[in-house]
């Protein structure tokens, strides 16, 4: 739905181009809504989105259903009135992510305070090994805000992201990554870059929660096998570089403050046989099963991810 900003999980992803008639629509409905949110104070902005997203909801059949569906099994309960309003939740809570986007890239907006202190002494100390960190999110809280301050404290952060299908669109989008202090890899050839990366020792972001109906991994995820990509496993195997599932959670409506949550444990074991691979990513999704848990209604999960064995013959 919209205009999804945000970094990819493997080069397994199926390959889709992107359809210019709507990159030209998402570009001018970016432009329009960064224009509004220029005029309007930021606590009136955020409840406008918030609101948006939570109309979003019923006027969107096809995410409504999907979003039942995930909602359901996260919460283990098909009781309709707690998923419906676990599904607005995160319909609001997106709209929101995206506002926080807008302001931060036109500058706006400061950087949220991150309670976060732990967290990013952990990763020093798994920096120290001096062979890079794969961080591993979803779409969950904001991973853009996250990056960009992990790179205001000097990290050198680079993240995978898809053009959208209009020139203009991808130097809106993409161009507030790096303003924002990201390296922005093209996924077109993503490959040797990423290795890149982690061979300097820096941190290479990816997102694991697309689905990828007949590639990937085969994991369990709250309770069922879904598939998810391979990449991120493959490239700490290749590199040896840490595996970090990783959330930045939004604490207060405004956003103006964070707190990051992740697992600093996952080491890859030495060799690469085909069963690491499934270990590493399953540990990666239990890691984040307990950040959604924790708070379901910031995870962006507009497709159905658990799908019955024909459905993922066909794909999305």
């Amino acid at each position: 739905m919209g205009i999804s900003p945000g970094t990819e999980g493997a080069r397994e992803l199926p390959r889709r181009l992107p359809s210019p008639g709507l990159g030209t629509l998402q570009y001018w409905s970016w432009r329009a809504a960064r224009a509004t949110i220029g005029r309007t104070p930021a606590p009136a902005a955020y409840r406008i989105a918030g609101g948006l997203g939570a109309a979003a909801y019923w006027l969107w059949p096809r995410g409504r259903r999907a979003m039942r569906a995930n909602f359901a099994r996260v919460l283990g309960t098909a009781e309709q009135g707690l998923v419906d309003r676990v599904g607005r939740a995160s319909l609001a809570a997106y709209f929101r992510y995206l506002l926080d986007f807008m302001r931060l890239g036109s500058g706006r907006a400061q950087l949220p305070r991150v309670d976060g202190d732990g967290a990013f002494a952990a990763l020093d100390r798994l920096l120290a090994r001096g062979r890079g960190a794969v961080i591993v999110c979803m779409h969950y809280g904001n991973w853009d805000a996250g990056a960009a301050y992990a790179a205001s404290r000097g990290y050198p952060l680079a993240v995978v992201a898809e053009g959208f299908g209009d020139p203009r669109l991808d130097a809106l989008v993409l161009g507030t990554r790096e303003r924002l202090g990201m390296q922005v890899i093209r996924m077109e050839r993503a490959g040797p870059s990423m290795v890149r990366v982690l061979k300097r020792n820096g941190l290479l972001a990816l997102l694991i929660d697309r689905p990828v109906p007949g590639e990937g991994v085969e994991v369990e995820f709250f309770g069922e096998a879904v598939q998810v990509p391979a990449g991120p496993a493959r490239l700490a195997l290749a590199t040896g570089a840490a595996l970090v599932p990783v959330a930045f959670r939004r604490v207060d409506p405004l956003g103006e403050r964070m707190e990051v949550v992740g697992d600093f444990s996952i080491v890859p074991c030495d060799d690469a046989r085909p069963e690491c691979v499934q270990v590493l990513t399953q540990r990666v999704m239990r890691a984040h099963e307990a950040f959604i848990r924790e708070r379901p209604e910031q995870w962006y999960m507009f497709r159905e991810l658990w799908r019955g064995p024909a459905d993922r013959r066909g794909g999305i």
